[in-house]
């Protein structure tokens, strides 16, 4: 199974998150999908693969922060047996055909596959 699966997968556990593998243009708030940030090699025996798992939040910016409060307790333990999560970052992404979308960034890192 894949990293991206596994996140994936964990993140649909929450109620109110619909999770994919990748992007998708639908991106209605409580949509998540894993988007792999970068990979480390330190050492000859293999890479660690720095991951965000991107969750849309409301337009509104009140509700997109009461939303993000309510959501990050939940989707950071799901997220746990997984991808454990060091920082959650809220930001405004620019998607092409999308425009610009209100989310929070969940960061992690593990072992590369």
């Amino acid at each position: 199974m894949s990293t991206r699966t596994e996140i994936a997968e964990a993140a649909n556990a929450v109620e109110e998150i619909t999770a994919h593998t990748y992007v998708v243009p639908d991106l209605e708030p409580g949509t998540v999908y894993p988007r792999l940030s970068r990979t480390d090699y330190p050492n000859r025996f293999g890479g660690i693969a720095h991951w965000s798992v991107v969750l849309v939040l409301p337009q509104d910016l009140a509700e997109a922060e009461q939303y993000l409060e309510r959501m990050q307790p939940l989707l950071i333990e799901a997220l746990a047996p997984v991808l454990p999560i060091t920082s959650v970052e809220p930001q405004r992404l620019q998607l092409d055909g999308v425009g610009v979308l209100p989310v929070a960034f969940f960061n992690g890192h593990r072992e590369a596959d």
